[in-house]
């Protein structure tokens, strides 16, 4: 379909950046399979040729997970573990021999037909992680049937640089190959945050929208596009406008990103000296590589569900050691804070569905009913100490028999350790997240028996103020600077303190420029935001003094609602940080002219 008009479609930003350039629509792989009646003498050698397919299916698969775990580490390369995994099943494998023989149809017809019925029940689901698990069917699939067919898959090598992908959603096995060099943006119809091709998209730092409806049947290919991955917007055929608008603002931010890049071997002290420890939030090993190049000082929340997703399954404790050791090598002496499985809310647990996950069944409530996945867990992350700075941190605690009957595993971990021989770091700290509105009401105790609290800032407003941040009915009530969720984080700072520990923050509200405001002058110990985030709030810390921050928030807490809270401090910000100020709104100005 060629548009004269610009049309402009909104969906979710899953990594920011701007991105222009012209369509590449990718098309699946959908083969027209006929259905044929094969004579009895020749069957056997029908079953050999699907068992080739097989085989070159397998060597291609082992060939593309060698490249990601070179190019991207051991982690991202299990997106291929599970597709191996697929294409090895051995119900799939002896269910389409069987077909083969039994009803004498060729290969072709007989595998489809075969993954038809195993599948169905995937394919009907509306779980997004079911849903996925689909893709990875009819990616291995489309494998075999190419090769039993003597045909070429699609492939995003085929792509010029500049190309913006447009797609209903990418392979697995595309989706780990796409190349920044050649791939300006991507624009997807289906997928959300946590989907493999976001995922990807975020760690190889490509302007990525997904969600967005209609895409593939409004855009045609070499159509201009332009992508928007700071507001969620692909626009087809920009006018001359809009490119003109998008120009000076991509220049702008281009300029500021190469002033902060000045930065990365700056330390992150305040004006008047306070240093504060700025680390990155990563899920996978490549994001760790990405954070040392941004300058954090380490990691402050390593999500480790993303490893559980990944696979689709359960991950061994072995499997879990190679990543968090493979991490804790990489920032030698630097923290890295690994976070216990914070599963189920928006992170769907395989083969479960609750009517309110994020107040149900995740976190450590599901460890403590799966004690020996979380053992394993916890033995994996001790094993990765001998190798680092290693720390363990407790999310959705929201009692303190929570967090005492978790350091009772942990303690029994050490012990099956010491007994097997196994190295580990005895003095390894232990953390709690703070993110539900008991746990900061709790602090004073918690504080008393942990080694440092992390608040977690998107969960305690979502908890605070009783609304869901992903429904859009209530979006506009979700407000980190209510009086509320600002009490709540100023209590969890000053408990911290009066027990001699440490405390972070780990969210969104870090990356706000008067988050960080407020946050210094609260007295934060630590802060942790995305790798590319990094240069951006030290910036912001390196300008502010924390006198005049304390003298602000002084003033804020006086007030009754977050819009007077935010106006307090833009006027605070321009009066006393005018240079800082000046550059912030006119980002923000920005930002008005083309959302």
């Amino acid at each position: 379909m060629t548009h004269k008009r610009e049309k402009i479609l909104r969906g979710i930003p899953v990594s920011h950046g701007f991105a222009q350039g012209v369509a590449f629509v990718y098309r699946p792989y959908l083969p027209h399979l006929d259905e044929h009646v094969l004579e009895p003498d020749v069957l056997a050698g029908e079953v050999r040729r699907f068992q080739r397919a097989v085989k070159a299916a397998e060597r291609e698969l082992r060939r593309l997970h060698a490249r990601v775990k070179r190019e991207m580490g051991h982690d991202f390369a299990e997106f291929i573990d599970v597709q191996l995994a697929l294409l090895a099943d051995e119900e799939v494998l002896s269910e389409t021999e069987r077909f083969i023989r039994k009803r004498g149809r060729n290969a072709e017809f007989a595998y489809e037909e075969t993954l038809k019925r195993l599948t169905r029940p995937m394919t009907k689901s509306d779980v997004p992680l079911f849903q996925e698990r689909s893709m990875d069917v009819v990616d291995v699939s489309a494998r075999v049937l190419r090769h039993l067919l003597g045909e070429e898959l699609p492939s995003l090598y085929e792509v010029l640089p500049g190309s913006i992908i447009i797609a209903r959603d990418l392979p697995p096995s595309e989706a780990a190959l796409l190349d920044k060099e050649k791939i300006s943006g991507l624009v997807l119809e289906s997928g959300g945050k946590t989907s493999h091709t976001a995922i990807m998209a975020k760690a190889k730092e490509i302007p990525a929208v997904v969600g967005v409806e209609s895409v593939c049947r409004e855009a045609s290919e070499g159509l201009p596009v332009l992508v928007d991955g700071y507001r969620g917007l692909a626009i087809l055929n920009p006018t001359r406008k809009r490119l003109n608008a998008y120009k000076s603002d991509f220049e702008l931010y281009q300029r500021h990103r190469q002033s902060l890049s000045l930065l990365v071997e700056q330390e992150p002290v305040t004006a008047d000296g306070k240093m504060i420890d700025l680390s990155a939030n990563i899920g996978f090993s490549a994001e760790a590589r990405a954070a040392l190049r941004y300058g954090a000082r380490g990691v402050g929340l390593f999500r480790t569900e993303y490893i559980y997703l990944a696979r689709r399954r359960p991950p061994t404790e072995d499997e879990q050691f190679e990543v968090f050791a493979e991490v804790a090598k990489m920032l030698n002496s630097r923290p890295v804070i690994v976070r216990t499985f914070d599963l189920g809310g928006d992170k769907v647990i395989p083969g479960y569905s609750e009517s309110n996950p994020f107040l149900g069944w995740r976190g450590l409530r599901l460890c403590f009913d799966n004690v020996e996945l979380f053992k394993g867990q916890l033995r994996a992350i001790l094993r990765s100490s001998a190798f680092g700075n290693v720390k363990i941190m407790f999310p959705m605690v929201s009692a303190l028999g929570e967090l005492r009957r978790a350091k009772l595993l942990v303690d029994e971990a050490k012990r099956e350790l010491r007994k097997q021989g196994v190295k580990f770091d005895e003095q390894l700290e232990i953390g709690v997240m703070v993110e539900t509105p008991s746990a900061a009401i709790m602090a004073d105790q918690l504080a008393q028996e942990c080694s440092f609290l992390s608040i977690g800032s998107n969960d305690l407003t979502q908890y605070t103020l009783a609304v869901d941040r992903g429904n859009e009915r209530v979006a506009e009530l979700y407000d980190h600077f209510h009086p509320a969720v600002l009490q709540l984080i100023r209590q969890t700072i000053a408990a911290a303190h009066r027990h001699g520990i440490w405390v972070g923050l780990c969210g969104e509200f870090a990356s706000d420029p008067l988050g960080i405001l407020v946050l210094l002058g609260f007295g934060i110990d630590e802060m942790s935001v995305s790798p590319g985030l990094i240069p951006e709030a030290k910036n912001i810390i390196r300008t502010i003094d924390t006198q005049s921050a304390v003298e602000i928030m002084d003033d804020a807490m006086k007030l009754g609602t977050g819009l007077e809270v935010k106006r307090l401090l833009r006027r605070e910000l321009r009066r006393r940080f005018p240079k800082l100020a000046e550059f912030l709104f006119e980002l923000e100005m920005a930002d008005s002219r083309n959302g």
